[in-house]
């Protein structure tokens, strides 16, 4: 089991996001585009700054949907927004495996969730300056597809205020 701390960049043209050990070392970083309808983000290992994966949002669909993509363009993973009454609801199919996200009406506290089971846990602090978030993943074989997932879950549940981003 490990636990990586997110920061997403308060004053920024675009969303940038830092992924940090129980150390505050940098592991990981996720950078937009500027001017993207779609949103597009990509996650790279900090260290070697390999790139890992490619976000964006699919455009035309009645509720929001997300693609993850491998560095060759092959989609890994596809998330949808579902309804659902007093909390939220994402559906995630994927090559490794169909998991559901399920979070609080504030989306402060997630978890995703595969046959039931919890395999990483999401807590958004309340009062900090831009988004951090607690992230703790059990199935330390798949941490940058899970990191990869939770900026996908962040930009689909945060949207609103991110709507003045183009």
């Amino acid at each position: 089991m490990s636990i990586f701390y997110m920061k997403q960049k308060a004053f920024s043209f675009k969303d940038k996001y830092k992924v940090l050990d129980a150390a505050q070392n940098q592991l990981y970083h996720c950078a937009g585009h500027f001017f993207s309808i779609t949103r597009k983000k990509e996650l790279y290992e900090s260290k070697t700054n390999k790139h890992l994966y490619t976000l964006k949002r699919k455009l035309l669909s009645f509720l929001p949907k997300y693609e993850l993509s491998d560095p060759e363009g092959s989609v890994v993973a596809t998330i949808r927004k579902k309804i659902a009454l007093l909390k939220h609801k994402i559906d995630i199919s994927s090559s490794m495996g169909d998991f559901v996200i399920e979070g609080d009406f504030s989306a402060h506290n997630f978890a995703v969730l595969e046959n039931g089971k919890e395999i990483v846990t999401v807590h958004k602090k309340w009062v900090s300056w831009g988004d951090s978030y607690e992230i703790t993943i059990s199935d330390d074989t798949k941490i940058p597809f899970f990191l990869g997932l939770v900026v996908m879950i962040d930009d689909c549940l945060h949207s609103r205020k991110n709507r003045n981003r183009i």
